[in-house]
């Protein structure tokens, strides 16, 4: 995915995650940012004023800062200022999570209530009933409860009456499944936060669609080692939306041709062909995507696929070939953008075997790659610094190559979307 784009590589600070929280229409409320400033727990010191300077740079889209379009969420740490740390953020759109310790500790009431006054809202991260009834609740805006836990039905009922005495918004954590989704939604939950979107809803013998079949054909051509350029422009020009799609993101700034792209052979040729395989493959992805699902898929396959190209380029090693490791984030969601096997949707295109049985979850000297982006999408700190080890690459290397990648998938989408 190697280009001249409008973002700027090259910086490290720190670890960092950006986790969506989806509305009851699983369309984005907004994105928490977790954070680590190094992996060693005996090294605790965190500037968590600077962390969040660049994650709000390199992990939200960059027109947040200036007209925010969705909430940001972070954790309140008890031992940094909150006045530091809510300086960094805007009011009326971030939200500042604490525990239950937190907001029972003294002090924290007024802290709280100053923060509120100056339109921050407050969150309860994990509501555990310890604090059922109690006044303390009021402080919050957002009550949170761990789907995962065993006793989470008694928890969401007794959010349920603390949202009748206070207007309230209740947050389902830890959705793992679409069963659990549906469950908290039922229950009145109507903001929900975990990794349920990004597997599929239903695995069966769905039938690929005839429009569904011509792009998967396309994106078959464009994997082709040496494919026809010409017959290849042919068929995109018959997908009327494709290539209306197409045509807009390459006389975008971001490609800065001198003059208006109107053929579609012309812009294959113009761009030149391993930059064009890229962009193809982006703009095939988001328009074959389904309407119900949401965007973030799209956008955390481009940006795995280009951590992972970055890895690859940066930690070298004999099995890390950037293209394959580019084509390995980029299709790591296909089932769940399409809620087909993936079985079935590599098997369709040109990949070699080692790609799609990584691809289908199974062993391969690839599969840990998959494996650190997931810690990463999770931030499983301690999981991430095992899998560093085992994979013998640097920290602090890799980890600016998920920074580098999260600001370009951002440069991507401001004229893709």
């Amino acid at each position: 995915m190697t280009t001249t784009s409008p973002y700027n590589p090259g910086f490290y600070q720190g670890f960092i995650a950006r986790q969506a929280v989806f509305d009851a229409k699983r369309s984005i409320w907004g994105y928490e940012i977790l954070y680590r400033q190094n992996l060693d727990p005996a090294q605790c010191t965190t500037n968590h004023r600077a962390m969040l300077e660049l994650a709000t740079r390199a992990f939200l889209n960059p027109r947040w800062q200036h007209s925010p379009d969705s909430y940001v969420l972070v954790t309140l740490d008890p031992l940094s200022d909150p006045a530091e740390v809510a300086g960094v953020l805007p009011k009326g759109k971030s939200v500042l999570k604490v525990s239950e310790d937190t907001l029972a500790a003294p002090g924290m009431r007024e802290v709280l209530v100053q923060l509120r006054q100056e339109n921050y809202l407050i969150a309860l991260g994990d509501f555990t009933g310890l604090l059922a009834g109690s006044p303390l609740l009021t402080l919050v805006d957002i009550i949170g409860v761990d789907m995962q836990r065993p006793n989470r039905d008694q928890l969401m009922a007794e959010m349920l009456l603390q949202k009748e005495q206070q207007p309230v918004q209740l947050l389902a954590r830890k959705v793992e499944d679409v069963q659990t989704f549906a469950l908290a939604k039922r229950a009145g939950l109507s903001l929900f936060q975990g990794f349920f979107f990004q597997k599929p809803e239903r695995i069966s013998s769905r039938v690929i669609s005839s429009s569904l079949a011509g792009s998967l054909g396309i994106l078959k051509m464009v994997e082709q080692d040496d494919p026809d350029i010409s017959a290849l422009a042919q068929a995109i020009q018959k997908d009327v939306s494709l290539s209306y799609r197409l045509l807009k993101f390459l006389n975008s700034p971001y490609f800065g041709f001198a003059r208006e792209v109107s053929s579609i052979k012309v812009a294959l040729i113009l761009a030149g062909w391993q930059q064009m395989r890229t962009w193809l493959r982006l703009v095939l992805i988001t328009e074959m995507k389904p309407r119900r699902k949401p965007s973030e898929l799209v956008f955390l396959s481009a940006q795995r696929g280009r951590f992972l190209e970055l890895a690859a380029q940066r930690t070298g090693g004999r099995r890390m070939n950037a293209e394959r490791m580019l084509l390995l984030g980029l299709f790591s969601l296909l089932d769940s953008i399409f809620d087909m096997p993936m079985e079935e949707l590599v098997g369709s295109l040109p990949l070699d075997q080692e790609l799609k049985d990584t691809l289908c979850l199974r062993p391969t000297a690839l599969a840990p790659w998959l494996g650190l982006v997931h810690s990463f999408e999770r931030a499983d700190w301690q999981q991430l610094s095992t899998q560093f080890e085992a994979l013998g690459v640097g920290p602090v290397e890799v980890a600016a190559c998920y920074t580098e990648s999260m600001q370009w998938a951002h440069a991507i989408f401001n004229f893709l979307d």
